[in-house]
């Protein structure tokens, strides 16, 4: 499943990763509360998709990985964390 779907996206490794750099970012500058709200929805937009084969939904976790890393993105500039 993983090698057909990189045959599909090559660049779904490099979104990946900026994904999870905003996150490791945006978890360091947030408060104890919004550090438990990150770690759950990154949790679901990665795991999730194991459970559910289907090339649709793994599209849209595929969106939802990208607006995530955007959101968090906004939020480490929001707070002054990156110049």
């Amino acid at each position: 499943m993983l090698l057909r779907e990189l045959m599909r996206n090559p660049f779904l490794p490099i979104v990946n990763l900026v994904v999870i750099a905003a996150f490791i970012f945006a978890f360091v500058a947030a408060e104890t509360k919004h550090r438990i709200i990150l770690v759950i929805i990154m949790a679901l937009l990665f795991i999730l998709p194991s459970f559910f084969q289907s090339s649709t939904l793994g599209w849209i976790f595929y969106a939802g990985r990208v607006i995530f890393g955007l959101g968090c993105y906004i939020y480490i500039k929001g707070r002054g964390f990156l110049k």
